[in-house]
Parts: C-alpha cells; structure tokens; sequence
C-alpha cells in the first residue's frame, strides 16, 4: 500500500505549516503530513520551512533570534490570501496536540545542533511524550546521527537529491530505515535495490497524477505532495483494481 503525505499540510490549496493546511490535509485523507522545524532563541521547536520568516509571515528576521512570543504574534496567513488572515506559526507540540495519533508525521529538521542546539532531543522528547507515529527525515545527516544517538528505534529518512544507489553507504551507516529521493531521480532499479536492502523509499514532492502512478508501478513506499487530493485519486484508483 502506498501512503499519501501532505507537504507541509496541503499548502497547494493553504498557507504552508500551518494548523489549517494540516487539517485540509487530514480532511482529504492523508495518512501523514510532512513538516518542518526550526528552534526559537528561547528554545522552542516551531513548524516553518525557512531559516527566516520573511517569506511566509508578515515579519522578518530568523526564527532562532526570535523568541516564540515574537514568532506568535506574525500573520503566516495573509501572504497566501485574505481568507487566512490571522493564522500563526505553529509549534511542533501544537500539531501533537491537535491530531494526535491520527496521522503519521515526516519531521524534517532543517538544521541540527550545530546551529539550533538541542533542536533533535526536543523533537524526540515531542515525539515520545505524544506516543506519535512518526519518521524525523533530514539533508543535515549530522542531524539524523545526534537523533539515533537520542534514540536507536525512532524511524529516520535522510533525504537527497541524486540516484538512490549513491545514498545506500549513508542509510546504513545511519541505520536509517527511509530513503528520500527526488521525485524526478527514482527509478525501478534503485526501488528494487532499496527493498532488497530492507529500506523504504519515500517520493518528493509529486504533484503530476501520472507520475504518481509511474512511481506506484514501480513500488514506491510513499507519495508526498502539494495537492493530496490528486495523489489520492490516483492511489484510491489503485486499490479498486
């Protein structure tokens, strides 16, 4: 069975990384969402995807000079269209809090403890203390050793973009159970090669029906996407067959 993952919720129809965009996400079906986290100077673990909130809010600065009263009182919402105006930036432990066990969780941590000190046991202590479904991925691979340092069980992805026969030495190193290539760089052979491993492999992020279904022929593990619905369409097409 392929899974379906909204990219940082459903942004291609809400403001990204937010509780509403989430919750569409939820509202399609999805089985998980994918996020990502940064830390704020006064060490709190918040769901945005850049190292500033420039693009997404109406502020500016980087999130981790900024402490979480500061980051709570910017609009994520309005960039993206007037009827979201007025949505904040989430903490990680907000969207715990608000599914729960409902859905499985893709953490991407942006940046490890060289530059957020700590950042991977907060988010593990997250994990842990919700009971949460959840797979901590990353391209700072220093990040995903300091979390199985942390953890030796926690599922781990690393990311990457390139062919899936270049990344097989660091999977393993890592003892990572996912791979996260490129949508556009997966093909039959490196699927067929990641499973013979024992490792999964998760696609980004795929917005074309018609490749989804090349990537489901071909045994792709999960499918995360803007626009879920259309992923699902295709998956739930699938299964009727």
């Amino acid at each position: 069975m392929v899974l379906v993952f909204g990219h940082r919720g459903a942004m291609g129809y809400a403001p990204e990384n937010t509780i509403p965009s989430f919750r569409l996400a939820v509202e399609m079906g999805v089985d998980g969402v994918e996020l990502d986290v940064h830390m704020t100077r006064d060490g709190e673990v918040v769901v945005i995807h850049d190292f500033t909130v420039d693009r997404t809010t109406n502020g500016n600065g980087y999130v981790r000079d900024l402490t979480l009263e500061q980051v709570k009182r910017l609009d994520a919402g309005a960039k993206f269209g007037g009827k979201w105006r007025g949505v904040s930036v989430p903490t990680l432990e907000e969207v715990f809090r608000e599914f729960g066990r409902r859905i499985k969780y893709k953490i991407e941590i942006k940046r490890g403890s060289d530059y957020y000190p700590g950042i991977e046991r907060k988010v593990v202590e997250l994990i842990r203390r919700y009971g949460v479904d959840a797979q901590v991925i990353s391209f700072d691979y220093d990040a995903l050793s300091n979390v199985r340092a942390i953890d030796r069980d926690i599922e781990v992805g690393i990311i990457f973009i390139g062919r899936i026969s270049w990344f097989i030495d660091i999977a393993k190193k890592l003892n990572a159970q996912w791979l996260h290539p490129s949508q556009d760089l997966i093909d039959e052979r490196g699927v067929e090669l990641a499973h013979r491993l024992g490792l999964r492999v998760g696609a980004w992020t795929v917005n074309d029906e018609e490749r989804a279904r090349y990537l489901m022929s071909i045994g792709v593990d999960d499918i995360t996407s803007n626009y879920p619905d259309r992923i699902l369409r295709v998956t739930r097409a699938g299964k009727a067959i």
